[in-house]
């Protein structure tokens, strides 16, 4: 099984919580340990059988994820819902992505996905390029590394894209 990595570097990661304005638990309690496990538990799910929605089975636990905030735009909004109807195994692309929320702003749907502070939960990944290529992933990062992130992903998924 191939090694996934969410993060280039330790780094990264305190990089992408203060982005994003993540909250990380110093002290915690049952019911937090409770619910790191949970997630912990979905996302090994997803990744030994990439069959897993995970947005979907979150609502099933005590994780609580405030969408609302971090997608403020009707447009946004749009962008994400038509993003979550989206299948593991399934792909689109970002001009399609638009088309299905009755919009040609194809480009400002990349920019909303690049902003997506929950790229494994709501699957950006599953969006390509109309060439087929994989293009970019997760924002300002390394871009080997995010290309390489998305396309282990896609495979976990049962698709191969070369590039």
């Amino acid at each position: 099984m191939r090694e996934i990595t969410f993060f280039e570097a330790e780094s990264d990661i305190l990089k992408y919580i203060n982005e994003f304005n993540l909250i990380v638990a110093k002290n915690k309690k049952d019911k937090e340990q409770s619910i790191l496990i949970q997630l912990q538990n979905l996302i090994n799910e997803y990744l030994s059988n990439g069959k897993t929605e995970l947005l979907k089975k979150l609502k099933d636990t005590d994780v609580l994820l405030d969408l609302k905030n971090k997608f403020k735009s009707d447009f946004s909004e749009k962008v994400l819902h038509a993003l979550i109807n989206i299948k593991p195994g399934e792909l689109t692309t970002y001009s399609e992505l638009a088309e299905k929320i009755n919009s040609k702003a194809y480009r400002a749907v990349g920019g909303v996905l690049k902003n997506n502070p929950l790229p494994l939960i709501i699957p950006c990944h599953r969006v390509i390029k109309k060439d087929g290529k994989i293009g970019g992933f997760m924002g300002k990062m390394n871009k080997e590394w995010q290309i390489q992130l998305k396309r282990s992903l896609l495979e976990i998924e049962g698709n191969v894209i070369s590039d």
